[in-house]
């Protein structure tokens, strides 16, 4: 099996005249936790539903756990969880509902559905609120549910997409702290975010503009090549950057 959970190679999606993610390639490697960032239509969330198997590229490709996103997207999606920044919960059933319920969709039997709820509820400190309707749960106990529910069948790969919108800070850095956990145990991390003290968090980071890749480096590596002090100022540098202009990481 490949070191690389992720493998990407001139990926390309065309809508129409609109080239929304322009042949970016790069890698991730099996328990990375990947910052993937750039502003709203830069193709962030268009490369994570080719990632995800939900469309196929235009040109170009992917593989997954070692699975192509265009000939083998149901293998994909068997081997991935995903988490949006809506949640993906269903704000009228309880907390146990959600999990039986995507525990469902997942294929999980009794015996494993019940044992994986427990660790669910003990990771997301919901205990005593299992039959609570999920709708009247605070932001960050809704959020850590969903996070939940992403991993109930133990994927090795986990595409988080903008994951800590709308909750405080000390909600997210909690939830920072799951995902190190997760990331510790051999699960392999692809994020995308807003927060660039969160970006901070990562291994490496991958910064798409116009659909294309224009840096792909470690947080430190970004800040030292556009000498700025802070990422939002390498990221805001960069974006003003010639459209030439490349930051690869150098392994």
């Amino acid at each position: 099996m490949s070191d690389d959970a992720i493998e990407i190679e001139s990926l390309t999606k065309v809508f129409g005249h609109f080239t929304a993610v322009d042949r970016i390639s790069f890698t991730v490697s099996r328990g990375e936790i990947f910052g993937f960032l750039g502003p709203n239509g830069a193709g962030k969330s268009t490369t994570i539903r080719m990632l995800c198997g939900l469309i196929s590229s235009s040109s170009g490709t992917a593989r997954v756990n070692g699975f192509d996103i265009n000939h083998q997207p149901d293998l994909v999606r068997q081997n991935i969880g995903y988490m949006s920044q809506k949640f993906s919960l269903y704000k009228d059933l309880t907390v146990t509902e959600n999990i039986h319920f995507f525990g469902g969709v997942y294929g999980l039997k009794k015996d494993a559905l019940k044992l994986q709820m427990d660790t669910v509820i003990a990771m997301a400190g919901l205990e005593g609120l299992e039959n609570r309707q999920t709708g009247v749960l605070s932001g960050a106990l809704q959020q850590r549910l969903a996070l939940g529910c992403a991993i109930l069948h133990s994927p090795s790969i986990l595409f988080l997409d903008e994951p800590t919108s709308g909750v405080d800070p000390v909600s997210r850095r909690l939830f920072w702290d799951l995902i190190h956990k997760l990331a510790a145990g051999g699960t392999t991390i692809l994020i995308t975010t807003h927060f660039m003290d969160e970006a901070e968090f990562c291994s490496r980071l991958g910064f798409i503009s116009g659909g294309k890749l224009i840096a792909l480096n470690t947080p430190t590596a970004i800040k030292q090549q556009t000498e700025t002090s802070t990422l939002e100022e390498a990221f805001i540098k960069l974006a003003k950057q010639d459209s030439g202009f490349r930051i690869q990481d150098s392994e």
